[in-house]
């Protein structure tokens, strides 16, 4: 392991045995082995509403964007794009994944995973490429970036949406892991999943790593985590209807609360300088 943090050249501190921190801009990295996974069941309804929110805000800087998509998961931002009449070119790492999206999408999807030479694959210029719950995912960070510059447009931008290290989320669960409860801040890297988190930013850190490449943050906001609309994710989670019930009271509550609490989910648009 580096002794200097891959964002800022700071001081790293390990945290446990997979996951450590740099101690001058707050950026978490771990060793986990990186992999290939889909989207997570029952978060549909939720995603697409957060997809909406991220669209509505880069038509802001062109009407009618070329999209690339960088995993493409199970194609629910390239259902909204299309809704939108919006033209998109979709992508993912893995045969399997690539094969399940073109029965549905056919030629909008192309096989990448990055860094690669993307114009082998699509020898076009985009306005907005964006990482949708991915770019944590992802090793050879400053090498992923170069490969999306060769393809971005003048005027284009960069959307990532991503988990932030600053939610309420992962710091309560630092404060139970620090008291002996580790399952929720294991959950929250993915650990022993197909496709662990291979790193958490925050707004700052993120905003730094990319000016590194020239990219200034030109917009940013929040997603959801939860909506009390989202019946299918809650009904997969008990049998019993009074743990279900409860569960709902519980998440529509919380689901206010949410937009006074330290956000969990957040998206940025960077744009060349």
């Amino acid at each position: 392991m580096n002794t200097d943090c891959y964002i800022c050249s700071g001081k790293i501190k390990k945290i446990n045995d997979f996951s450590f921190k740099c101690k001058d801009c707050d950026y978490y990295f771990s060793n986990l082995k990186p992999g290939v996974g889909q989207d997570v069941s029952g978060l549909k309804f939720l995603r697409k509403k957060n997809f909406r929110k991220i669209i509505d805000v880069f038509l802001k800087f062109n009407k009618k964007p070329k999209i690339l998509e960088i995993g493409s998961g199970d194609g629910y931002f390239l259902e909204e794009c299309i809704n939108y009449k919006l033209s998109i070119i979709g992508s993912e790492a893995s045969q399997k994944s690539v094969k399940k999206l073109r029965s549905k999408f056919n030629n909008q999807i192309i096989k990448l995973r990055l860094p690669e030479n993307i114009k082998k694959k699509y020898n076009n210029l985009f306005d907005v490429i964006i990482f949708n719950d991915v770019f944590e995912h992802l090793t050879k960070l400053n090498e992923v970036i170069k490969c999306i510059s060769r393809v971005l447009a003048k005027d284009g931008v960069v959307v990532i949406n991503l988990p932030s290290s600053d939610g309420i989320n992962f710091k309560l669960s630092k404060l139970l892991m620090s008291i002996g409860i580790s399952e929720i801040y294991n959950r929250l890297w993915q650990k022993d999943f197909s496709s662990p988190h291979l790193s958490y930013f925050n707004k700052n850190n993120l905003t730094n790593f990319l000016l590194k490449h020239n990219f200034k943050m030109v917009s940013d906001g929040y997603l959801d985590t939860v909506d009390f609309n989202n019946k299918e994710r809650f009904d997969s989670l008990f049998k019993n209807y009074l743990f279900k019930f409860l569960l709902k009271i519980f998440l529509i509550i919380f689901f206010y609360i949410q937009r006074i609490l330290p956000k969990d989910n957040i998206f940025l648009i960077f744009k060349k300088n």
